[in-house]
């Protein structure tokens, strides 16, 4: 097994900023990318990893990766610094992040210490490593996708694959399918499992009569797209509860 770990050549910036818009934002990405630039991502903290080597044979769309088996781009928070504009992998049954490396010595593909990769987001998409010490009630930890997120929850979806291994005529290969969702939601600093519609009435009794209509008229989205019910069910319930506090207040 091959580490890459090169110390930054460069005195390390301490700073602090508050961002109020997507201009500002904006701002800050770009100067972390002249930072990143100007002394090279192989002497940043982020040329920290291990060197990937595929473990799987595949032949088609089935792979283990989020998306696509290609590169997509992303940024990362690793021990504790943004990086951002990478090309990155997120090799979902193995809960990894990779990333394609391309330097004056040539590239190669990283694999991210997972206990210094905070949160990524790749391709649009969000996600956070939720830890035991964290939700000590959950089934599984590692990166959870930030699937639907307003002011007073939070809805993080873990994305599962399970992996089958395949025989054609001359070798072996592996197909890689989607397994069940954990879906996961912070409710008043709390993490609840929420996968079923037991454990979301239990959350919000009040709601119940339209969370099982909501089940009813959804049905056909619930079996054709599981993950995508559970993110129209919250943004109802959301929409619920606030009509709920609206004519309590009126």
């Amino acid at each position: 097994m091959i580490f890459f770990s090169k110390n930054s050549l460069v005195p390390f910036l301490v700073f602090s900023f508050f961002v109020f818009g997507h201009g500002q934002e904006t701002a800050q990405v770009e100067y972390f990318n002249f930072f990143d630039e100007k002394v090279g991502v192989e002497n940043t903290g982020l040329y920290q990893g291990i060197v990937y080597a595929e473990q799987y044979r595949t032949i088609n769309e089935k792979n283990q990766f989020f998306k696509t088996r290609d590169f997509l781009k992303g940024s990362v928070r690793y021990d504790g610094q943004h990086y951002y504009d990478l090309d990155l992998k997120y090799n979902v049954y193995e809960d990894e992040v990779l990333m394609r490396l391309i330097t004056k010595a040539g590239g190669g593909t990283i694999k991210f210490f997972k206990d210094h990769l905070d949160s990524f987001e790749i391709a649009g998409s969000k996600f956070i490593k939720i830890l035991q010490q964290d939700a000590p009630s959950l089934n599984i930890y590692g990166f959870y996708e930030v699937a639907f997120s307003n002011s007073r929850f939070t809805l993080y979806t873990k994305h599962i694959k399970k992996n089958f291994e395949r025989k054609d005529r001359k070798s072996l290969y592996y197909e890689f399918l989607k397994g069940q969702s954990e879906h996961v939601l912070l409710y008043n600093g709390t993490y609840n499992i929420v996968n079923t519609k037991k454990d979301i009435v239990a959350l919000f009794p009040t709601q119940k009569k339209e969370i099982d209509k909501f089940y009813n008229v959804a049905r056909s989205l619930r079996k054709s797209n599981p993950d995508g019910f559970q993110v129209s069910l919250m943004k109802r319930i959301e929409i619920l509860l606030s009509r709920t506090e609206n004519q309590s207040g009126e």
